[in-house]
């Protein structure tokens, strides 16, 4: 696989900053010789690396198809794989802390430079990605090391990093872009990589979107836990330039210069992922198995039918077995050959084989979604359910034309696949509709649900997203029907455990935030936000 960034960095020693400290001298140097190795990188490379660490894993993804689907359920699983959570643990674990090193030297190498000021844009960028992949990994495991995190170079009581509240580390990143963003320039003396900055091109007014909108999804997300301080990020942010129509910001294998392989892998080992009975109902009128109750069309980018040609969900969260093969790359020369025992609607064949679909980020249909919630809940301003409507049918329409040109662009999608977005027309038909349509005189509850859901929705492809909102929330889409499979083998998970080797070479500070629990315990007890 190929990337833009130092593999002797990357794979430094200590991950984290944790490591077993050895009394052998020899062993020590050798040990750090690659940050030794790394002192003369290049501060372009380095920063590009850090934009392809975001790359999504492959047991990051195998964990979404098997465990994060059924736990959201934007889908559902039959059977079941054994897959163990623990292998995305550790992956994820892994990838955050030696991409945590990079970036710490990166910012070492920008504060000794003569040139500092004029790496203010990239150092903001830096902050930026800083930002979002912490975000994300406190999110998934709750407190964790950051402040002390990634600095084994600057000695032996570095190695055992303390872990950060996860009530800190949000108070502290949510500074930082309001920093980062406001340092943004489009000073002519800026030091810039142009068109070879990996992610969104040196576009300046892009860069400062992207953090204004990380920076309201953040502190919408931790606002039922601290509200006053979320209450002046979001009144700030909304001020400010938000994406918008087409600015959705990810990663794009062709772009990024990665080969997306693990996706199809994720795939072809997740054989257990199916359509859902949840968000079918979203999506359609009816169970007619012809799928003439289908209104969004949505429902045939994300899903496609059985073996018989049949759209069949899987009842949510009763246990139920399923045949076939349907995400077997044979399917590309049949695409009906998804095995006789197929009996079940699937998840889209092309999401594993089209490599170029987008890892996303954020669409700008969330940010129209947040700016929902926002004025639903009254924060940042008086509540306003009229400007909620607005901003929530502008991200229904968004999200179904972002979808819709995903299709439309994919090479290898031949089946079912559209050939122009939706007219006007069809998009108000669809917000129309009663599992839709937004009323103003609805009460605050049922407004959110409504923002919710189609968030839920546009996050499809984003599964530890959707996550995220459901505990944050616990108002997304949910079955009714139910035989205690949800509530006993996913409903339960609320994070992800610490990895292995953390409590291998980090114990102390594990056990000071476990209170030595027992790890399957551990994953059953809430992150700081989710106090719904």
């Amino acid at each position: 696989m190929k990337r833009k960034y130092l593999k002797t960095l990357l794979y430094s020693s200590l991950f984290l900053g944790t490591a077993i400290a050895t009394s052998c001298t020899k062993d020590f140097d050798e040990m750090n010789a690659p940050w030794k190795d790394a002192q003369t990188a290049d501060i372009k490379s380095l920063f590009n690396g850090v934009v392809a660490s975001m790359e999504l894993g492959a047991q990051e993804q195998a964990t979404s198809n098997t465990w994060i689907y059924p736990i959201t359920q934007l889908a559902t699983t039959v059977g079941n794989s054994a897959y163990s959570r623990q292998n995305a643990a550790n992956e994820l674990w892994e990838n955050y802390y030696r991409a945590l090193i990079s970036i710490r030297l990166t910012e070492k190498l920008i504060n000794e430079s003569p040139d500092k000021a004029k790496y203010q844009n990239l150092q903001a960028m830096l902050t930026i990605l800083r930002a979002y992949k912490t975000f994300k990994m406190t999110d998934i495991f709750g407190d964790i090391p950051y402040t002390e995190a990634g600095k084994a170079d600057q000695g032996p009581n570095n190695y055992r990093a303390a872990f950060d509240s996860q009530k800190s580390i949000y108070e502290s990143l949510l500074n930082d872009l309001k920093t980062a963003v406001a340092s943004l320039t489009s000073s002519s003396d800026q030091i810039s990589i142009g068109a070879s900055e990996s992610l969104l091109n040196s576009d300046i007014a892009l860069w400062k979107k992207f953090g204004n909108s990380l920076r309201l999804r953040y502190a919408l997300r931790m606002s039922d836990a601290n509200g006053t301080v979320a209450a002046t990020h979001v009144q700030e942010a909304l001020a400010l330039p938000l994406l918008e129509n087409i600015e959705n910001i990810g990663l794009t294998p062709a772009v990024q210069n990665f080969t997306g392989e693990w996706r199809e892998w994720s795939f072809y080992a997740g054989i257990y992922l199916r359509m859902g009975s949840t968000a079918w109902e979203m999506l359609s009128n009816n169970n007619n198995k012809d799928g003439s109750g289908i209104f969004d069309p949505r429902a045939k980018i994300f899903f496609e039918t059985n073996a018989k040609n049949e759209w069949v969900p899987k009842p949510q969260n009763v246990a139920m077995s399923d045949g076939g093969e349907p995400y077997n790359r044979r399917r590309d020369d049949d695409w009906s050959d998804k095995g006789a025992g197929n009996l079940l609607s699937n998840v889209n064949y092309y999401f594993g084989r089209d490599k170029n679909i987008p890892e996303l980020i954020i669409t700008a249909a969330e940010v129209y979604f947040l700016k929902a919630e926002a004025a639903a809940k009254g924060i940042g301003s008086s509540a306003n359910l009229a400007a909620a409507k607005t901003e929530y049918e502008n991200g229904v329409k968004s999200s179904i034309n972002f979808w819709t040109t995903m299709a439309m662009k994919s090479v290898v999608w031949k089946e079912n696949k559209p050939t122009s977005l939706p007219s006007g027309a069809q998009l108000n038909t669809i917000l129309a509709n009663p599992k839709v349509a937004f009323s103003t005189s609805a009460s605050t509850t049922n407004a959110l649900k409504l923002i919710y859901a189609q968030r839920w929705l546009d996050n499809f492809r984003q599964p530890y997203e959707a996550w995220s909102l459901l505990r944050q929330t616990d108002a997304t889409p949910k079955a009714t029907l139910s035989d205690n499979l949800y509530e006993n083998d996913f409903g339960i998970i609320k994070r992800l455990n610490y990895a292995e080797k953390e409590y291998q070479y980090n114990l102390d500070n594990v056990n000071a935030v476990t209170k030595k629990m027992d790890i399957n315990d551990w994953q059953k007890t809430r992150v700081w936000w989710d106090v719904k």
